[in-house]
């Protein structure tokens, strides 16, 4: 279930989405914590004037690993992880993620970079 917000007035709500299946590097995870961010007020509210509704807030989100990709090696079933950046540019290897030379895609109210579609937040299990 998630929690999204049809605009920006309205309250959250829950609502149920049927996930895609694993690509080849994906990470599939339980979210088990997400951080209240005031970002996620400014999107759900649409006050940057960029939010593509329906939007489900979260970015600051841990969780524990339920399935993997065939290509992933690095992490497996049952680890803690957290959703961050490539981790593998310059910029992200010195903790400077909002930088990230191998292109941000948002957690939340982004851009798959492979399907186009709009990407959901940690506001959901």
């Amino acid at each position: 279930m998630l929690m999204q917000a049809n605009d920006a007035t309205a309250p959250l709500v829950p609502f149920e989405i049927q996930r895609r299946e694993l690509r080849a590097n994906d990470v599939q995870m339980d979210a088990l914590f997400c951080g209240v961010c005031h970002s996620d007020l400014h999107q759900a509210r649409n006050e940057w004037k960029n939010t593509v509704y329906p939007v489900v807030p979260g970015h600051e989100i841990v969780g524990r690993v339920t399935a993997v990709g065939p290509d992933v090696t690095k992490y497996k079933v049952g680890d803690l992880v957290g959703v961050g950046s490539c981790r593998m540019c310059a910029s992200c290897a010195e903790d400077l993620e909002q930088y990230c030379e191998n292109g941000f895609v948002g957690t939340y109210n982004g851009t798959d970079k492979v399907d186009g579609k709009n990407t959901y937040g940690g506001y959901s299990t």
